[in-house]
C-alpha cells in the first residue's frame, strides 16, 4: 500500500471517529433525559464522562501504538467502538431501570459511565494510533498530530450539526446512533482489505442485531397513544386513568417522561393544580392580548382565548405545536409561533396587557429568557397597567430557595412590583404563580403568600453573569429526585 494511499484512509477513519466522538454524545444524553432530565448535572456527568473515556483512550491507543501489527489493533478498536455504539440504545434501556433506583446525582454518574464510557474509551484509542501509523520520522509527529486532531475536530462539528438540527428530531436517537456506527464501520473496511474474515462480521452484526431487537420489541407504556423524538427528547402523549376514578381518562403530554400538561378527556378541561390557581386569578388581571411563551399541551392558550383574550404563543419545538392542536384541541383563533422565546421577545415590537412565562421543561427554565436584560425589553411589550405571570417551581426558602430569591430579585431591580401565589404550603409538591406588574395590583390574590420573605436580594441574573440555572441547581435535584420517587418508579 502506498503510503499517500493509506494516508488518505487514515483520513477518512479519523473524520469518522471525530463524527462518531459527538454523536455518542449527544445522543448518550438524549438516552439519560427520558429517566434524569437534561438538566446541569446530566450534561455534566456526559462531559466529564465523555473526556475520561477520551482520555483513557488516549493512554491506552499510546501504548498499543508501540507494538506491532498497528493496523490490526486500530482495527480491532474500532469495531468495538462500532459494537459499544450499537449497544447503546439497550444498555440504557435495561441500565438505568436499574439506576434510577439510587439518588439522583449518583444514578447519573453511574449510568453516564456505563453507557458513555466503553464508546469513548475505543474512540479515543484511535488517534494515538493512527498519527503512529502516519508517522515514519520524529520530526513528523507534531504535524501529523496536528492534522489528524483537526481532521477529527472536523467530523466532531458536522456531526453535531447533523445530530442536532436534523437526525435526532427526525428520525430519532436509535437511526442516528445506528448511523455514526456505520459510517465509522464503513471508513474501517477501507483501510486494510479484511473482509474475508468471518469473526470480523459477527463482532459488528450480533450487537446490532441485539440493539434492534430489543428496541423493536421495548414495551411501550400501555396508555401511550403517541410518541416522538423531539428537539427536547422524547415526547409522548397518554390517556391514563384517574387515580381516584378510573372512569375518568386524563390526556397527559409528557415530555422526557415528565408530565407537562393535563386534561380530562370529559370536559377537554386542564386538572393540574398549578392551572387552576392560574384561572382563579385571571379575574384579577386586565384584559385584551396576551403573550404565552411556551405552549405546552396548549391548555393555558385555550384559557386565555375563553376568557376573551387575544392570544399569541412562542414555542421552539414544533413538534409540541403540532401535538396541541392534534391531541389537545388547541383554538384556532391562537397565533402561534415557532420560536426560541429570548428571540421573540427581542424582535417583537406588539404590546400586550398580559405576559405569561410557561418555559418549564420539567424541572429546567431557561434562564438566558429571564435575565436583567430581557426584563427591560418585555417592559416596553406591556401596556401601562401590563403584568407578568410566571410559572416557577414551589421552592423559597434555604438552598433550593436560592434561585427563585434571584429570580425575584431581578424582577425588583427591572422595576417590577411582585406578588407570589401558591398551589399548597409544601415546597416539595407546588408551583409558585409569581405576578409581576409595572403598577401595584391594589387586591388579594387567591392563595397568595403575604408577606414575600425575602433571603438573597443581593444576586441579579445577566446576560454576562446567567446565574440563576447555577443557583437553582439544588431546587432541579429535589424536584427531580421526587418525581423519581412518586412518579416514574410507580408507574
Amino acid at each position: 500500500m502506498s503510503r499517500i494511499l493509506k494516508s488518505y484512509k487514515l483520513y477518512v477513519v479519523s473524520i469518522a471517529e471525530g463524527s462518531a466522538v459527538m454523536a455518542a454524545e449527544i445522543c448518550g444524553a438524549k438516552l439519560l433525559a427520558p429517566i434524569f432530565g437534561s438538566s446541569l448535572y446530566v450534561w455534566s456527568s456526559i462531559m466529564a464522562i465523555t473526556l475520561g473515556g477520551l482520555a483513557s483512550g488516549y493512554f491506552i491507543g499510546g501504548q498499543l501504538s508501540k507494538r506491532t501489527q498497528k493496523e490490526k489493533h486500530l482495527l480491532i478498536v474500532l469495531f468495538s467502538a462500532i459494537v459499544f455504539i450499537c449497544l447503546m440504545p439497550t444498555i440504557s434501556l435495561y441500565f438505568n431501570t436499574i439506576a434510577y433506583h439510587l439518588s439522583l446525582i449518583p444514578a447519573v454518574i453511574l449510568s453516564s459511565c456505563v453507557i458513555i464510557f466503553p464508546p469513548m474509551l475505543c474512540l479515543g484509542a484511535t488517534s494515538p494510533l493512527i498519527i503512529s501509523l502516519l508517522t515514519s520520522r520524529v520530526n513528523e509527529s507534531g504535524e501529523n498530530s496536528g492534522k489528524i486532531y483537526a481532521v477529527s475536530t472536523l467530523g466532531g462539528i458536522i456531526a453535531t450539526f447533523l445530530c442536532g438540527f436534523y437526525l435526532i428530531p427526525t428520525y430519532g436517537i436509535m437511526f442516528t446512533l445506528f448511523t455514526f456506527a456505520g459510517i465509522l464501520g464503513s471508513s474501517s473496511l477501507i483501510l486494510i482489505p479484511i473482509l474475508k474474515n468471518k469473526k470480523l462480521y459477527t463482532i459488528i452484526i450480533i450487537p446490532l442485531l441485539i440493539s434492534i431487537y430489543s428496541f423493536s420489541h421495548v414495551q411501550k407504556n400501555k396508555f401511550t397513544i403517541f410518541q416522538t423524538e423531539g428537539v427536547f427528547g422524547k415526547l409522548e402523549i397518554r390517556d391514563e386513568p384517574q387515580a381516584s376514578n378510573p372512569d375518568i381518562i386524563i390526556r397527559r403530554l409528557l415530555i422526557n417522561n415528565i408530565i407537562q400538561t393535563e386534561m380530562n378527556l370529559q370536559n377537554n378541561q386542564p386538572v393540574s393544580d398549578y392551572i387552576n390557581l392560574f384561572q382563579k386569578n385571571l379575574n384579577y388581571l386586565p384584559q385584551g392580548n396576551a403573550l404565552l411563551l411556551g405552549l405546552g399541551g396548549g391548555v393555558i392558550a385555550n384559557l386565555l382565548s375563553q376568557n376573551k383574550y387575544q392570544v399569541t404563543s412562542v414555542e421552539f419545538d414544533e413538534r409540541v405545536i403540532d401535538v396541541a392542536k392534534r391531541f389537545f384541541y388547541l383554538n384556532k383563533n391562537i397565533v402561534t409561533h415557532c420560536d426560541d422565546a429570548r428571540h421573540y421577545i427581542n424582535v417583537c415590537d406588539k404590546k400586550f396587557n398580559l405576559i405569561v412565562f410557561d418555559l418549564y421543561k420539567a424541572e429546567e427554565q431557561p434562564s438566558y429568557v429571564i435575565t436583567q436584560e430581557s426584563l427591560k425589553k418585555l417592559k416596553t411589550l406591556l401596556t401601562n397597567n401590563g403584568v407578568m405571570l410566571i410559572n416557577s417551581h414551589g421552592y423559597l426558602a434555604g438552598n433550593r430557595g436560592l434561585g427563585t430569591q434571584c429570580l425575584l430579585t431581578t424582577l425588583k431591580d427591572a422595576g417590577f412590583d411582585l406578588k407570589i401565589c401558591t398551589t399548597s404550603e409544601e415546597e416539595d409538591y407546588r408551583n409558585l404563580l409569581i405576578v409581576a406588574s409595572l403598577k401595584p395590583l391594589n387586591v388579594t390574590l387567591n392563595n397568595e403568600l403575604s408577606p414575600i420573605i425575602y433571603s438573597n436580594t443581593n444576586t441579579i441574573n445577566t446576560d454576562n453573569k446567567p446565574v440563576l440555572e447555577y443557583l437553582n441547581a439544588s431546587a432541579n435535584k429535589s424536584w427531580r429526585s421526587n418525581y423519581l420517587k412518586n412518579y416514574i418508579l410507580v408507574n
